[in-house]
């Protein structure tokens, strides 16, 4: 049996004017493997890629994930992998070195932690008027607090709106523009230092996968762009490292975004095995194309579990979305 727990942010300090970007320090980060420890065997990829290839693993499998290819996780959470021995899978969006450009997703984030919501919500509408997009009317207070329960309402209402009130293609042209106006003349500089270069993902052969291109929805993009993002992205890695990626990791991982058709894509680009985020444990892996995660913030030592390491792999239901 393999759970898999998936990271994005280790760094040391989350200090911002409006903090909206949560992760760990390498302290907490080292803490929490320490409790996931007593719950299995860390195991990397190799191993899981032998596993849906027919062979075995240890029976309490962990795989440890990362999404993004952010600098920080080879600046401040790899050296903590490398004190415990630890194997780890790092998947990496390739847009940000190709093209010079911060992805949509931390567009965004990055906003979100030096404006206020309501000035982000007053900076969306100017972009809209001037692009031509409705942002339809207010978000009702109480669907943006079902969807974000931790958040103030305010926060809610603009996370909803951005998140599911716009397409795809909207939210990136609306993001842009407000990135360039409170980061004028920066986005290049920004992207390199926010996410790795080839030369540390080299440094990283053999525990690369793919996360696509730019980031964006799959499921709910058409065929062509999905083939296109999970494609360019195999093909840049396999340039960088001069091996293809055997593994996938769907960006945001929900369940329209992660259809058969997108597994389907996946396969014919050359991978053995990709991740969602459904939250289950994998037992079996008659669906490699859909395995399924959590995210660290739900398992032993995060800050939303609710139960210890000991009961992980009995804790985890079983998959629902592409049962495996």
């Amino acid at each position: 049996m393999l759970v898999a727990v998936n990271f994005h942010y280790v760094r040391p300090s989350f200090d911002a004017p409006h903090p909206s970007i949560h992760g760990l320090t390498p302290a907490q980060f080292e803490a929490q493997l320490s409790v996931l420890s007593r719950a299995g065997t860390f195991v990397g990829a190799s191993k899981v890629r032998e596993r849906v290839r027919g062979g075995k693993l240890p029976e309490r499998s962990i795989l440890i994930t990362f999404d993004d290819g952010l600098r920080e996780q080879f600046d401040h959470a790899l050296p903590v992998l490398k004190k415990m021995g630890i194997p780890a899978l790092f998947f990496i969006n390739t847009a940000p070195n190709v093209e010079g450009r911060v992805l949509t997703v931390h567009q965004i984030h990055l906003l979100r932690s030096v404006v206020s919501p309501a000035q982000f919500l007053a900076m969306l509408q100017r972009a809209a008027a001037t692009k031509g997009i409705d942002l339809g009317g207010d978000v009702p207070p109480d669907l943006a607090r079902a969807q974000y329960p931790y958040d103030t309402e305010e926060a809610a209402r603009l996370k909803y709106l951005l998140n599911a009130c716009l397409t795809e293609a909207q939210r990136s042209v609306l993001a842009a523009v407000c990135f360039a106006e409170v980061f004028p003349d920066r986005e290049a500089k920004m992207a390199r230092d926010l996410y790795m270069d080839p030369d540390q993902i080299r440094a990283l052969e053999g525990s690369i996968g793919s996360h696509t291109h730019a980031h964006l929805a799959l499921g709910l993009i058409g065929e062509d762009a999905a083939r296109s993002e999970i494609e360019s992205s195999m093909t840049h890695l396999e340039g960088w490292l001069g091996a293809r990626p055997f593994a996938v990791s769907y960006p945001y991982g929900s369940r329209e975004i992660c259809t058969k058709r997108v597994g389907e894509l996946t396969a014919a680009a050359g991978a053995d095995f990709a991740f969602t985020m459904e939250r289950a444990a994998n037992r079996t892996f008659a669906s490699p194309y859909h395995l399924t995660r959590i995210d660290c913030n739900d398992a032993p030592g995060g800050k939303s579990c609710k139960f210890g390491p000991e009961e992980l792999f009995d804790a985890l239901p079983e998959p629902s979305w592409f049962p495996n």
